[in-house]
């Protein structure tokens, strides 16, 4: 950890104190002028730490946007959390693109690429994701699975969802849904997509690696975006961000809920959470199967994650994720 981390962590853990320059000096054994320096910088990077005369430095308010010093001294709390290489951009292709090359580069790692917008943005069966919000959030995690069991593995995207969920609560006035299986809802508007890919090992035909990819619409509007988008896309907090929502918190909020279930991804401890806010239960629905166009309601989920129909006559049909397509704009209205 560098100077510049060094000092925001020890700021970050004693609010509304001013700490000394003298005692910052003492602590991380540098000069007064090397504090003063790094103080400037910080302060250039978008956080607000003042001077207090003779008395030292106090931080008045954190840079909300991703960045990766404050989220590693967020994290610095965090001791069930192993080690996490962070990166943030300003424009990336693909975060799961950065990521997947990482695994592949340090196959024992576990890497976190965040970026503010992406040229190449995908999402299920290689469909086009829109990245060029004003105000958008894309990160993608990579790590090797605890699981050699294809169906367990097949639990991250749901897994994942519930994370997000769970951090992103409590910025927002209403519940999120759940799309099943990947996308997320926010006022009956698509607000963000999921994206799990797997590195497979051929020798030893396992899943060596995984990526899981999230992308945000947090705020802005999509009035250039093509109209089929502009029917189903939403954001999270209409044209502007607001003043509570820390990219970091929310950040560190979805790595502590997630790094649970991976742990322990054979207890499906989040399979009740994301059945509760599965959106359209009770409702009927088209969708695409083995190409045949089908229709049912939604009753729910089991407990590997599959979705449960009611096709009429006491039949009920159980989908896996990767055989069925459903249009979004059946849930926007």
């Amino acid at each position: 950890m560098n100077l510049a981390s060094q000092i925001l962590t020890i700021l970050m853990d004693q609010p509304g104190e001013t700490l000394s320059g003298q005692r910052l000096a003492d602590t991380f054994a540098v000069s007064r002028n090397a504090i003063w320096k790094t103080i400037k910088q910080l302060n250039q990077e978008g956080y607000q730490i003042t001077s207090q005369g003779r008395s030292g430095y106090q931080l008045e308010k954190l840079y909300q946007r991703a960045d990766s010093r404050q989220l590693q001294a967020l994290l610095c709390h965090e001791p069930a959390l192993p080690a996490i290489h962070i990166a943030v951009h300003d424009q990336v292709t693909s975060t799961n693109d950065l990521a997947k090359q990482f695994l592949i580069d340090h196959p024992q790692d576990i890497g976190l690429f965040i970026s503010h917008q992406q040229t190449a943005g995908r999402g299920r069966q290689g469909r086009p994701f829109n990245s060029n919000l004003s105000h958008g959030l894309y990160f993608s995690l990579a790590f090797g699975p605890k699981q050699a069991d294809p169906q367990l593995i097949s639990l991250y995207t749901i897994a994942a969802a519930t994370a997000c969920c769970q951090a992103l609560a409590p910025y927002l006035d209403q519940e999120l849904k759940i799309k099943w299986v990947n996308d997320l809802f926010y006022q009956k508007r698509k607000v963000a997509g999921i994206l799990c890919e797997g590195i497979t090992d051929l020798e030893n035909m396992r899943v060596s690696g995984l990526l899981v990819g999230i992308g945000l619409n947090l705020a802005g509007d999509f009035s250039q975006a093509d109209p089929a988008i502009q029917k189903v896309a939403g954001t999270l907090f209409g044209h502007h961000l607001p003043d509570n929502f820390n990219e970091n918190q929310f950040l560190a909020s979805f790595l502590v809920y997630f790094y649970q279930y991976h742990k322990e991804l054979a207890k499906k401890a989040f399979i009740p959470y994301y059945s509760d806010h599965l959106l359209g239960r009770g409702q009927r629905v088209s969708y695409q199967s083995a190409g045949q166009e089908e229709q049912g309601v939604i009753l729910g989920i089991n407990d590997m994650g599959h979705l449960l129909i009611d096709q009429g006559q006491g039949e009920v049909k159980e989908l896996m994720s990767g055989e069925v397509h459903f249009g979004s704009q059946q849930f926007t209205s």
